[in-house]
């Protein structure tokens, strides 16, 4: 008898993106493939591939990832609810699934009916029902609800019921897919220790999908993560969470880098919309002379560097790497472009760029890069793997201002990895974009090297006279010393002012203040020159916050800074040289990632005793 609960090979699911509606109709009826002069009426969309996964029976597998990474297309094909493209799934073993609030029960009924409908459903007896029916009203603690309406109930009353349900009946393979999320923590932690009974006593084997790191640690023992539709760990819980809080902390740096570009003083009202925040860069891989390729070229990957910081990959091939909502991904629309279907070999995922018959003849990509990273950035670096068969391949970059394409450089024959340089400055910054500070963009592109001014293509909120100094650059770095927009609690950290004094500047006062979302100031620091030894600043200077322990909270915040002329008068405001208004948007987590007690806005230190009388 095997000890395998679920096996996977190779599985994936591709989805077909219509052109037209009609064309779904079509297509559904079996129709399309008689018409074979109509090839290019979908898009292919693959939203999970290449998996191979083996679950053991008893086992606790908690699934992680960002909204659609692929997590509840697994559950689906392993429930049967949809068929894989490719690939199989063997499940040895009945299923209890709760993927959905609202599937299952009939809002009509009331609690009670609908515990017995799907009581009888699973086999029970009359007898067998009316002793489960007890013990599901006393688990779900919805005795004073259980002969109201399902209707009439909260989506927390819900997921109450339907998981006890499902657990009443020992399954031999639960599947929880974020339902528990629309609960109390209470109810919760009661939840975990029924599945962890489950798997101890009868040898189930749970699979636990949740945002919820901690109740993920808490009940699990194996953990696996996905990104983009492929698996990238799987291993103990610890360790995996780790990872993928690492690689989370990465992507909200660059959230807070680019909402650093759109700010306001009512953060509710705060807009992140994609033109004010990103540059977006168009390229595209074209025949040497303009048209279509004569051979058949692998792409693997595409990269996009600034120095050595990588700021956008594309894994060519792999799940959603065609799709618009990602940040960087390919354009293949069918009939219009020359990639070809997703492939893959024994060095991984790729598409073929070759002649498809595209009106364009061309393969394009793009990337959206926050235009913070491109302040200190006077070029970039393209990075393509690619095997190219028999020729060369041009890669070209779109310029708006010209409306038309400029070569950057020829892909060898061969396999090799290519670089190619894009030049920031003089291509990619649109003539026709929304920047206020006109004057600063020249200072940089003519004089960068005097005043390395991080204010050059943001659109702020900033006052002040600025006429004797100005503020450049705000740096957090963390214990490291690295720059980042993610601190830890109770670990060092700094706080880089740096500034341009045009004018010799008697004793001015340097500011960072910081407020919680709601708009309360959370702390602030002020310090003079003379406190720090300079009556008078001139030119180029820092100012350097310093801790040993951060004793702020976990949550969002956004701080304020400031260059004020000295006036030691209490009660009037001093005057500016120079303000950014909430201009520094950062994040404060736990060092532990699974740690998610809530220890407050301030983490107090305190020291304690114990008197015993």
């Amino acid at each position: 008898m095997t000890d395998t609960a679920i096996k996977i090979d190779d599985l994936g699911k591709m989805y077909r993106l219509y052109r037209h509606p009609g064309d779904k109709v079509l297509d559904a009826f079996g129709i399309n493939r008689w018409l074979f002069w109509r090839k290019q009426y979908y898009q292919e969309f693959w939203a999970l591939r290449g998996l191979n996964l083996e679950i053991k029976k008893g086992e606790r597998l908690g699934i992680i990832g960002r909204n659609g990474a692929g997590k509840s297309t697994l559950l689906k094909i392993i429930t049967g609810n949809v068929a894989p493209t490719e690939g199989t799934v063997k499940v040895n073993g009945r299923v209890q699934a709760l993927m959905e609030l609202g599937t299952g029960f009939h809002p009509e009924f009331t609690g009670r009916q609908n515990i017995r409908a799907s009581l009888a459903y699973q086999g029970l007896t009359p007898v067998e029902i009316q002793a489960k029916e007890e013990e599901i009203i006393d688990f779900s603690e919805l005795d004073e609800f259980i002969d109201q309406p399902i209707k009439t109930y909260s989506a927390g009353m819900y997921a109450r019921l339907a998981f006890t349900v499902a657990t009443v009946v020992e399954p031999e393979i639960l599947i929880i897919d974020e339902v528990l999320g629309a609960g109390d923590a209470y109810f919760a932690g009661k939840c975990v220790e029924r599945m962890q009974k489950l798997t101890e006593e009868s040898g189930a084997t749970v699979l636990f999908v949740s945002h919820d790191l901690g109740s993920v640690q808490a009940l699990c023992n194996r953990v696996i993560w996905f990104h983009r539709g492929v698996l990238q760990a799987d291993g103990p819980p610890l360790n995996v969470i780790k990872q993928y809080g690492a690689a989370v902390r990465k992507e909200e740096e660059i959230r807070l880098r680019a909402r650093d570009l759109k700010l306001s003083k009512k953060q509710a009202a705060l807009l992140e919309t994609e033109n004010d925040i990103y540059n977006k860069f168009l390229f595209r891989l074209v025949g040497v002379d303009g048209s279509h390729p004569s051979g058949i070229h692998k792409i693997r990957t595409l990269s996009l560097w600034n120095y050595s910081e990588k700021i956008g990959h594309i894994q060519v091939g792999a799940p959603l790497d065609n799709h618009p909502d990602q940040e960087h991904y390919i354009m293949n629309n069918t009939g219009f472009m020359d990639w070809g279907e997703s492939n893959k070999d024994e060095l991984g995922y790729y598409r073929p760029y070759a002649n498809f018959k595209g009106k364009y003849a061309h393969a394009p990509f793009e990337f959206s890069i926050p235009k913070s990273y491109l302040i200190d950035a006077e070029k970039l670096k393209l990075e393509i793997f690619a095997d190219c068969e028999h020729e060369c391949v041009a890669v070209e970059l779109f310029i708006p201002s010209e409306n038309k394409y400029k070569r950057l450089g020829i892909i060898q024959n061969g396999r090799h990895y290519n670089e190619f340089v894009v030049d920031i400055i003089n291509n990619c910054i649109d003539a026709e974009s929304d920047v206020k500070n006109d004057d600063l963009i020249k200072s940089q592109r003519t004089n960068k090297k005097t005043i390395n001014s991080e204010l050059s293509a943001l659109s702020i909120d900033e006052y002040g006279s600025k006429e004797e100094a100005i503020i450049t650059k705000i740096k957090l770095l963390d214990a490291d010393g690295n720059e980042t927009k993610t601190l830890c609690v109770l670990e060092a950290f700094q706080v880089v002012i740096e500034y341009f004094a045009h004018v010799p500047v008697s004793n001015p006062t340097f500011v960072f203040c910081i407020y919680l979302p709601s708009g309360l100031t959370a702390s602030q620091w002020l310090v003079s020159a003379k406190e720090l030894g300079k009556e008078v600043i001139a030119g180029k200077g820092k100012v350097v916050f310093r801790g040993k322990v951060l004793l702020l909270g976990r949550g969002s915040y956004v701080a304020s800074t400031a260059i004020f002329k000295w006036q030691p008068q209490k009660g009037l405001e001093p005057e500016a040289y120079h303000v950014l208004d909430r201009c520094t948007h950062f994040q404060v987590v736990n060092t532990d990632e699974t740690d998610v007690i809530d220890y407050g806005i301030c983490r107090q230190p305190v020291d304690t005793q114990l008197l015993l009388n």
